[in-house]
C-alpha cells in the first residue's frame, strides 16, 4: 500500500491561502496525486488531535470536517491519524514526540505499508529549534512552503505530483527505521 502522510498548515492553507476555496483547489491536486499512485492518507497535522485515532470520527464543530468532507468529494481514502505520543524526559515532565518519532510508530503498527511519502511544510520546529521534526525521515519528504513573498509558491502544487512519484518509488527503508526508533526508545 503507498501512503501520503499528511500535514495541513502550509500544505493545504498558506498564509495567503486560507479560505475553503483555496483548500479545495489544494485537496483537488492531493486527490490527483492519490490517483496516479494510488496513495491513500494518514493525517500528521496538528489537527489530527480533533479525529479519534480508533474509528476516525472527527469532533462535531472541527474544521477537520469541512476537510473530510473534501476528501470524500474527491475521492482522497483516509486511512488514519499518527499517534499523539509523549516522551519521558524524567519522572515529572515529557515532550510531545516528534512528527518523524510518530511517523515511524504509525509504519510499525501498519506493516501493510509498503511506500510512503510526507507532504509537509516542515517548519515549526525548524524556525524556533534550528533543526527539523522529520530529519529521519527526510528522504521521504515532499517539502511545501507555508509564507513566501510569491504567494504562487505556497502550499501543495501541481509540481509536487511528480516529487510524489519519485519518492514512492524509493527502495522501501521502514523496517530500519523501526529498527533505529526501537534502539533509540
Amino acid at each position: 500500500m503507498n501512503v501520503i502522510f499528511l500535514d495541513f498548515d502550509g500544505v493545504l492553507d498558506t498564509i495567503h491561502f486560507q479560505s475553503m476555496e483555496d483548500i479545495e483547489r489544494r485537496i483537488q491536486i492531493l486527490a490527483d496525486i492519490c490517483q496516479e499512485y494510488n496513495c491513500k492518507v494518514v493525517i500528521e497535522a496538528s489537527a489530527k488531535e480533533a479525529i479519534d485515532e480508533e474509528t476516525l470520527e472527527v469532533a462535531e464543530g472541527s474544521w477537520v470536517n469541512d476537510i473530510f468532507r473534501l476528501f470524500h468529494k474527491y475521492g482522497i481514502e483516509c486511512i488514519g491519524r499518527t499517534p499523539s505520543v509523549e516522551k519521558r524526559i524524567s519522572n515529572t515532565s515529557s515532550l510531545p514526540m516528534w512528527k518523524e518519532d510518530e511517523i515511524i510508530l504509525y509504519l510499525e503498527r501498519h506493516p501493510e505499508i509498503k511506500h510512503y511519502c510526507i507532504i509537509d511544510d516542515d517548519d515549526t520546529k525548524a524556525m524556533h529549534w534550528k533543526e527539523s521534526d522529520l530529519d529521519k525521515v527526510r528522504e521521504h519528504l515532499v517539502e511545501t512552503i507555508y509564507y513566501s513573498d510569491n504567494a504562487e509558491e505556497e502550499g501543495l502544487l501541481p509540481r509536487h505530483k511528480d516529487e510524489v512519484g519519485r519518492i514512492l518509488q524509493k527502495e522501501n527503508d521502514i523496517k530500519q527505521l523501526i529498527l533505529r526508533r526501537k534502539r533509540e526508545t
